[in-house]
């Protein structure tokens, strides 16, 4: 079967597509950003139930017939490029907490993980709706003591709630992928739960507990900051954690409590 040159996989069930749409929650005033659309199944839908909808396309085939099949429509924008390289505020310069935008998407696989760096860092949005690989989604969503439990698990928890909305079968595709896929609902918080300047210690400490995910916490830490495991042990009993405890234990509230303290320590041991 001859298999699209972006590794596109293109959804064709009318069930998933309603599922996608229900998830959504469309208002006629809404204004929506589609990521990828294809061959605009969902395009077709979006078009006429809200006030604008700007989609991005990377596929240069693909891009003009979606033009042609919806350009006259009111409301409609075609942005032709990497959604990874597109300047969202410029695009959503109304986009606020008063105002903020849905998501939605069938993403390619092989780009999903920077696809959700850039739209978690980005606060212009409220509710996203994707279609992703199952793997992935159990992963987005997975709790504390999961062997699934890890970076991404808290990457995204931190700025979203995460709900698993529906399993998608590989049939719905064409052509069909080698895995099984799920539409994932994420809810953006309306209040971080951390101050802005301690995002970048968060993930810090998440990446370095993670970067040895068999060994302790402080065999990790210890490994990843160079620093003597004593003053790691002494630094995790001072902050009310087991020094042998591991990563994937610690849920995401602890991880935000010791994201200050964390960047405090690196400081005293002239870590940059």
């Amino acid at each position: 079967m001859h298999r699209p040159p972006l590794g596109q996989h293109f959804l064709h069930d009318p069930h998933a597509v309603r599922t996608i749409l229900d998830a959504a929650e469309l208002e006629p005033t809404d204004c929506v950003l589609e990521i990828g659309p294809g061959r605009g199944v969902l395009t077709e839908n979006l078009v006429e139930s809200v006030e604008r909808l700007v989609a991005v396309e990377l596929d240069r085939t693909l891009g003009p017939r979606m033009q042609e099949r919806f350009g006259h429509l009111p409301g409609w924008m075609l942005v032709q490029g990497d959604f990874l390289k597109t300047d969202l505020n410029a695009l959503f310069p109304e986009a606020s907490l008063d105002h903020p935008i849905k998501i939605l998407g069938n993403l390619p696989y092989s780009i999903t993980a920077p696809i959700f760096e850039k739209i978690l860092a980005w606060p212009g949005w409220i509710t996203g709706v994707f279609l992703i690989q199952r793997e992935v989604g159990n992963r987005m969503r997975s709790q504390p003591g999961s062997k699934t439990f890890g970076v991404l698990s808290l990457a995204v928890q931190l700025f979203a709630e995460v709900e698993a909305i529906a399993k998608v079968k590989p049939g719905a595709f064409t052509p069909p992928p080698r895995v099984m896929s799920m539409v994932i609902r994420l809810r953006r918080r309306k209040t971080l739960l951390l101050p802005e300047r301690d995002i970048p210690a968060f993930f810090d400490l998440v990446h370095a507990a993670f970067s040895h995910r068999r060994k302790t916490l402080a065999n990790t830490l210890s490994l990843f900051t160079h620093i003597p495991k004593n003053a790691v042990e002494a630094w995790l009993n001072d902050h009310h954690v087991r020094a042998t405890a591991r990563a994937e234990t610690l849920g995401l509230g602890e991880y935000v409590k010791l994201a200050n303290p964390w960047a405090i320590f690196r400081r005293e041991k002239n870590l940059t």
